[in-house]
This record gives C-alpha cells, structure tokens and sequence, in this order.
C-alpha cells in the first residue's frame, strides 16, 4: 500500500512538473491583473526551449547631425565602439565636408574631409549611412536647402558620391538617402514649385548611372514625421516611374510608445498593396523621446523610452537610429547619447545593455501595459531585459519572472540594472521552471541573466 501511494506521488509530481509550464504560459496569454481603467501588470514567462530565430536589432544604429560634424567620433571612439552600431548615419555631408568645388563648367570632388569621418566610423566597426545633403553651395540656385541649378548637376554629386564610398572604398551596403528632413530643411512638398519628387528622380539617375560599384541601399525621404500625404504621393510616383527604392524612411520622435507602432503599420499597408514593394525595408532614420533639446533626452525615462521602442520595431524595421551621438559643446538638455565631453547618459546605458543581448530571440508572453521585455540566448545563458516605461513616472510594480521549460539542476542567476552594479546568485529547481520578483520602479530597466552550471540528467549521468 505504502509502496503504490509512493508510486501515485511520484507520478503527481511527474505530471505537476511537465504541465506546469503549460499552465504558466497560459496564465500569461491573458490579462494577470487589470489595475482600474488603466492596464495590467505584467507576468513574463520566458520560454527557453522557443528560439524564435536571429535577433533583430534595429538599436544598432545611431546618428550624428550638424553639431560637432567632424569631431563627433574624435574622443568618443571607445564609448561608440562599445554600443556596437552597425551604421552611423550623417547629414551635412555636401555642405559640411567641402566636397564639390566648381572650375569652369566642371564640378571637381574632394573626399578627404569627409574619409576622415567614414574611416573612424570604420574604425568603430560601423558602416556608414548617408544622408544625400544639403545642396552643394557649387551647385545651388540659393542657399544650401535650395534646388540645384542644373538637376543634371545634383545626379552626377550622387553618381560621384556612390562611385567613391560603393566603388573606390569597397564598402559594401552603404546606405544612400535622398535628403534630410525634406519637408522642414527646404520646405519641399509632393508637388507644386518645389517638388520632392524631382529631387529623387534625378538622384535615382544618379544612382542608376554610378558604375564598378559593389551593392549599396537607395531611398527616403526621410521626413520630419510620417505623413499620409507623402506616402499617399510618394509610392505611386516610384510605381509609375519604376524608380529605385530599396527602403523608405521617416523620422520619428515622441514619448508615446505605439506611434512607433502605428507608423510601422501604416507603412505596412502601402507596402502590401502592390509586390513591386515587396522587397523595401523600412528604416526610422531618427528616433528619440523629443526633437527638442529637453531633459527627458538626458533622464532615466529617455532610457527607458530607447528599450520600449526598441523591442516595439523588433521585426518591424530595419533600423531605427537614435539620435544623436554626442552633445555640442556647452549644450544643455542636448540630444547626445554622449555629452560633449563623452560622459555617458541613461540613454546610452540603455543601447549599450540592448547590444548585451544574445544573437537568439527567445519566446516571451506576459507583457503588461507598462512593462516590456525582450528574451534571448547568449550561448547557454537565457536573457530577458525587462523595462518599466511609464512617462508620468508613476507606476511601479514586481514584475514575476519565470524561466520555463528548463532543465531540473543548478543556476546561477545574474540581475544588473541600468547604471548600476551586478548581484548574483546560486539557486536550484527540481522542476522546469525558476521563478525570479523583479522590483520594477518608474522607468526602470533591469536585465536577469540565466546560466545552468549543472542539470539533474547531468548528476546522474556523473553519479
């Protein structure tokens, strides 16, 4: 008797065991806990036996503007290097770099001012991404946000611009876009006197007309926000001209979490509705919690916006540069990840801790209204970055974080906040699932990192 209740007990706690992560990951596909009229509190639930496939890592772009043009790379080489970006996007190249000169009728082009940025983007382990702007003053039929003179004179500076940094440099995959901020640097419009689509018409020709180059993106129009006019304009004009457009970009800034999400599906559509699209990435090629010079660009709630909109464009874009690199000097509230003396900010802790993650995205359920998290596989160490974004600063929860579908054994279980220093500790579960409280304050961003040191089929292996 004694003997068979043995028996039943051992089968319970078998079938409690291999049902429990079932359970839980149910659990976590609906709402925990509805707080009032406002939202649920989060239970994550990581699913360590889910690879998803590659991590994507749009955070692995930044960008620089006019300020500290030439210089921004200069001391910041380490702290840059350290984010990993994959592209370093910049404007101002044409009127900033000294690069086309006129004698006589013929335009002449001088690359060195700017190689000397492209070879410490290099250096950095970046490539670059360039913003095809402003107006040559040698080509300008006014200041440096005019038209050209000649559009046949604008194509060839984008032929010639292709031909050196595609062709004579060899770097592969450069990006190519065609203006910054076109409807506020210029006031260019889809149509009328000052028309947009001119402009990209005549670069693509550009484009099309460079030669011994290796492959390289072509596209924008990298507007100040994303505007249903310009799409509305834009994606029939490439269509109906069959002009070259390898990805479509926009500018994106502001606290609110689901615009990002909003832009990416409206994008979307226009992108479904015809398999001439098919193959065009989208990119945000500036991002950041405010366009002005504002001290929520240098606070914990900049850096929790960074992750937040990171994990919403997972799978959504390509890229999303955030923006910018470093401060000018003296600047106040500025937008640099870097201040103008390369002290870091919140917010580069945040691209440096997305950056930490491992190449394998792991399965997650039980994100809240506030709380996001993001999971992946570093080798044998399971990941999840968890962030508390809330912009009024208010909310605070514990956020229950369970690894399931884990092997029965010893871990070691490493918790590092943003700014601050690494705990660790030895636990130990005799089922397929660990369970760790996360303390999440206002804004908040912690990482919990998981390494098996030893499994129960392993001991008994050894035994």
């Amino acid at each position: 008797m004694k003997i068979r209740e043995q028996v039943i007990s051992f089968g319970g706690v078998i079938i409690l065991a291999l049902s429990l992560p079932i359970l839980l990951k149910l659990l976590n596909s609906v709402t925990r806990l509805l707080v009032g009229a406002e939202g649920r509190l989060a239970a994550i639930a990581v699913e360590t036996d889910h690879p998803l496939g590659p991590m994507p890592q749009p955070w692995r772009a930044l960008a620089q503007g006019g300020e500290e043009l030439k210089t921004f790379l200069d001391t910041t080489g380490p702290q840059v290097a350290a984010a990993k970006p994959q592209y370093i996007r910049i404007d101002h190249i044409y009127d900033g770099f000294n690069v086309v000169s006129r004698q006589g009728e013929q335009l002449t082009f001088n690359w060195t001012e700017l190689d000397a940025v492209v070879n410490k983007m290099l250096a950095v382990g970046a490539k670059p991404f360039f913003s095809l702007s402003y107006m040559p003053p040698a080509i300008s039929s006014g200041d440096i946000v005019a038209e050209p003179s000649n559009y046949d004179e604008w194509a060839l500076v984008v032929q010639k611009t292709i031909e050196h940094y595609s062709g004579e440099k060899g770097i592969e995959n450069v990006y190519y876009e065609v203006w910054n901020e076109p409807d506020l640097f210029g006031g260019w419009k889809m149509g009328g006197r000052k028309d947009y689509k001119k402009l990209y018409i005549y670069s693509s020709r550009g484009a099309q007309a460079a030669r011994g180059v290796r492959p390289f993106k072509f596209g924008g129009p990298a507007t100040t926000a994303l505007y249903k006019n310009w799409m509305d304009n834009f994606f029939p004009f490439i269509l109906d001209n069959k002009l070259r457009l390898d990805f479509f970009s926009w500018h994106h800034y502001g606290l609110d979490i689901e615009k990002y999400t909003e832009d990416v599906d409206n994008v979307q559509r226009w992108l479904d509705s015809h398999p001439y699209f098919a193959h065009v990435e989208k990119i945000v090629s500036e991002m950041g919690p405010s366009s002005d010079k504002a001290e929520v660009n240098n606070s914990k709630v900049g850096a929790a916006h960074a992750i937040a909109s990171a994990r919403e464009l997972l799978y959504e874009v390509s890229y999303g540069f955030n923006f910018s690199i470093k401060d000018a000097p003296n600047s106040t509230g500025g937008w640099g990840l870097l201040t103008d003396t390369g002290a870091v900010k919140p917010r580069y802790n945040a691209i440096a801790f997305l950056s930490r993650l491992g190449g394998e995205r792991l399965g997650l359920t039980g994100e809240g209204t506030w709380v996001r998290a993001i999971a992946a596989q570093d080798g044998k160490t399971y990941q999840v970055l968890v962030v508390n974004y809330d912009p009024k600063g208010t909310h605070s929860e514990v956020v229950p974080v369970t690894f399931i579908n884990l092997q029965p054994g010893t871990f070691t279980i490493k918790q590092t906040g943003l700014g601050a220093k690494t705990t660790s500790e030895q636990v130990a579960t005799d089922a397929a699932v660990l369970q760790y409280q996360v303390a999440m304050s206002p804004n908040s961003v912690e990482l919990l990192e998981l390494t098996p040191l030893t499994s129960t089929a392993e001991a008994t292996t050894s035994q």
